[in-house]
């Protein structure tokens, strides 16, 4: 069998959904090479509970080679930039041990700097380098508010661009995604779209809950998801119930809105509860951030049997598959009404199953890489 190299700085047991979606992958893609996976220390945040009721089996033939913790507050910005860095040479110190000419390594986007790093380190030696963009740097920088100074800009972007040039195929989670991998990379590499996948196995539809109509947000209530626009323009006679923690969680709960609620953090194993709590489910994409993220949040929301309501790049890989579907609203809708909800969440459980989910899409996957 060929061997495959995974190559990340997440994976299980850490909980993170990167490291979720990449220990299944190097399990289908077990069925078809003998797989290693290069990666970082096994919990990301120490902070954080593991799940003890959503425990992840990874297949007994997958090698695991891990790379040394660093011991620094990544919630710091130095920290972080040490980290992103130094997890960076770590990974292809393990890399250039293990990889051998002729193998096929798949390189995930974060942390960026190894992308360079993987990218020279082909050159030398022919390899073939498959890249899951999970983002895409430093165009991402620009909406997520990171000020770099222009001449350093034009620099980095070079460079990055010209590793692109280097890589044998992108895999990339959207239509407008690939497209901008397609430009940066100069329109050399194959590009495959592979869409992350809805957990229709343990996420399934429940009734909706009584009472008034609850909109909610499930995951990072971060700076760049726009959380608090939303409550300043939350329509009349709606709920906003919001499961997660993040940095602007204080800032939205000093706005004491009447119709603001706070559940904190949950587990993966409770996403069918916190999914159906609600009539219909938020997801958000920071301005400017057109090709360069796919809310993954968008498949379990559908899993789930559940609208979206949709603020982000209209025609965006999310934006375009609430429209074509018919499975939400892009926007607040003009108004609410339940049996259009309804029949929203069936069209969005329905197509879950029939094209995003993860027996689907782990074939999908397959098939890029062969």
């Amino acid at each position: 069998m060929k061997h495959l190299y995974i190559i990340t700085e997440l994976f299980p047991p850490d909980e993170t959904s990167t490291a979720y979606i990449l220990g299944e992958i190097a399990n289908a893609c077990a069925r078809e090479y003998e797989v290693h996976v290069i990666c970082g220390p096994e919990v990301y945040d120490t902070r954080k509970k593991l799940d003890m009721e959503h425990p992840f089996a990874l297949d007994a033939s997958v090698s695991v080679h891990r790379a040394k913790g660093l011991g620094v507050d990544k919630n710091k910005a130095a920290g972080k930039a040490l980290s992103f860095l130094m997890m960076s040479f770590r990974l292809l110190r393990l890399a250039r041990k293990y990889v051998k000419e002729g193998d096929k390594v798949l390189l995930v986007t974060n942390p960026a700097p190894l992308v360079l790093l993987m990218s020279r380190l082909r050159r030398k030696h022919r390899f073939e380098l498959n890249v899951l963009v999970h983002d895409v740097f430093p165009e991402n920088t620009i909406p997520a508010g990171l000020h770099l100074p222009a001449m350093a800009y034009r620099f980095i972007k070079a460079r990055f661009d010209k590793a692109y040039s280097c890589v044998d195929r992108f895999i990339t989670l959207g239509r407008d995604m690939a497209e901008v991998v397609r430009r940066k990379a100069g329109g050399i590499a194959e590009v495959a779209v592979v869409e992350n996948w809805a957990d229709t196995e343990n996420i399934v539809p429940v009734p909706f809950p009584e009472g008034a109509i609850r909109l909610e947000y499930a995951g990072n209530i971060g700076r760049v998801q726009g959380l608090d626009k939303l409550v300043n323009d939350l329509p009349e006679g709606v709920e906003f119930h919001l499961y997660g923690t993040g940095a602007m969680e204080n800032v939205l709960k000093a706005m004491k809105h009447p119709r603001l609620f706070f559940h904190g953090p949950y587990f993966r194993s409770q996403q069918k509860e916190v999914l159906g709590a609600c009539h219909a489910a938020i997801v958000t994409l920071s301005d400017g951030m057109y090709g360069l993220g796919v809310p993954s949040k968008a498949y379990n929301i559908m899993a789930a049997g559940r609208a979206i309501i949709y603020f982000g790049p209209a025609d965006g890989e999310i934006g375009l598959m609430v429209k074509e579907n018919k499975i939400g609203y892009i926007g607040w809708p003009e108004k609410w009404d339940l049996e259009e909800l309804a029949a929203m969440g069936g069209r969005a459980r329905a197509l879950a199953e029939s094209r995003y989910s993860k027996p689907v899409i782990l074939e999908k996957f397959l098939d890029a890489l062969r």
